[in-house]
């Protein structure tokens, strides 16, 4: 894809949303250079390669940037990017509302998935057709846009640690009994440290403490259809009482199960 165009989007207020400012194609040599920690415009670059060959560093880590890998990049901040061989790209600049829902947020990933490229490109070929998008229109973009960030960064992040994924498994098909790290230690012959380690770096939580919000997910229905007292619900989820259940459910919850029991059969009653 050779089509290079920018296109910029600016609107007199956007309401502290988050909002598209920039998107194109774009091309690099060895003479294209960006030194971030000098420039002037606030806002987080996601950048593409399309093909050839680019670098991305941040303080003193340098990744090179090939066909399906994509970084982020704040500006202004510690990081550069610059091409190599015919670096060929697709680059998109949110406002910097964003910033507060990526961390960290100069990172760079290799080996993008199909969907992911072809959602950008899709809407690079849509945009290219448009010379104006209302506020609204590109705030709503620009939200699609992170959610499906959102997804492909935690796929990658999990992909790094399949141990984890098969410890998340094994919780979650063992939340009934009573289960805890010794039993994941004999399960995957690791010790319990390096399994909370692994597990809290794909899922940035502890095993124990994703238990316990699965057991509350798996409680919930129990609880709406009021055909069992809070003790049954807690064994039945694999604790022992109903008093820890009840504590471990208004932590999670803010509210205790005989009071969101009563509000669920209230609602039943008056529809």
């Amino acid at each position: 894809m050779q089509n290079y165009f920018s296109q910029s989007y600016y609107y007199m207020d956007n309401y502290n949303l988050p909002f598209l400012k920039g998107i194109g194609i774009g091309h690099g040599d060895a003479h294209y250079f960006w030194e971030n920690k000098d420039r002037k415009d606030h806002q987080v670059v996601l950048q593409y390669t399309l093909a050839g060959v680019g670098y991305f560093e941040s303080g003193d880590q340098r990744s090179i940037q090939r066909r399906g890998s994509f970084f982020l990049a704040e500006i202004p901040s510690d990081c550069r990017y610059y091409g190599k061989e015919d670096w060929q790209f697709l680059y998109l600049e949110f406002s910097k509302e964003v910033l507060q829902l990526f961390y960290p947020i100069n990172q760079t990933h290799h080996s993008s998935s199909p969907e992911f490229q072809e959602l950008l490109i899709k809407l690079c070929a849509e945009l290219k057709a448009c010379s104006e998008v209302p506020f609204f229109e590109n705030t709503q973009l620009a939200y699609s846009l992170i959610l499906a960030l959102k997804k492909e960064l935690l796929t990658k992040r999990v992909e790094k640690y399949p141990l984890a994924k098969e410890i998340k498994k094994y919780l979650e098909q063992h939340y009934q009994s009573d289960v805890g790290l010794m039993d994941v230690e004999e399960q995957f012959g690791v010790s319990r440290y390096k399994a909370i380690r692994l597990f809290e770096k794909a899922y940035s939580i502890s095993p124990m403490a994703y238990l316990k919000k699965y057991r509350i997910k798996r409680a919930l229905p129990f609880l709406t259809d009021g055909q069992r007292t809070v003790h049954q619900i807690a064994q039945l989820v694999g604790m022992a009482n109903g008093n820890y259940f009840a504590k471990v459910f208004k932590a999670e919850m803010g509210i205790s199960p005989s009071d969101y029991q009563k509000s669920k059969q209230r609602f039943n009653e008056e529809s």
